[in-house]
């Protein structure tokens, strides 16, 4: 009996040390330097000014702030060019679904003859 009780208080010793020791190194919240900052970007790039930079257009800041109506008015115009192509992609798909596969110059089809019984077509040059 004595002999479970002494390796029972070994082991417990092992483990407290243990955990002490883990403790000592563990990283103190306090001393923790802080995170850098992130970087700031510059919104606007310098341009580089050549010998013939006089020559150049000025471009226009095609990001300027509109008000809402203009904004609105953008996106509904946007649509309706997106809703015109819509119409004209379904209005192909229509005409292409009257006329349905391509008989290779017949009007019907034409019919399936066993291999044994089938002619040249003059028309479509293969054989049916």
């Amino acid at each position: 009996m004595m002999n479970i009780n002494v390796r029972f208080k070994y082991t417990a010793f092992i483990i407290v040390m243990i955990f002490l020791g883990g403790r000592s190194f563990a990283q103190d919240t306090r001393t923790a330097t802080p995170k850098p900052p992130k970087p700031v970007y510059q919104a606007k790039k310098a341009e580089k000014k050549g010998f013939f930079s006089f020559l150049k257009k000025e471009k226009t800041n095609q990001l300027s702030i509109t008000t809402r109506e203009e904004f609105r008015a953008n996106i509904r115009k946007r649509q309706l060019e997106a809703v015109k192509q819509e119409y004209k992609l379904a209005k192909v798909q229509r005409r292409e679904a009257k006329k349905g596969k391509s008989f290779f110059g017949h009007k019907r089809p034409p019919k399936k003859r066993p291999p044994g019984k089938q002619k040249f077509c003059r028309i479509c040059r293969l054989k049916h």
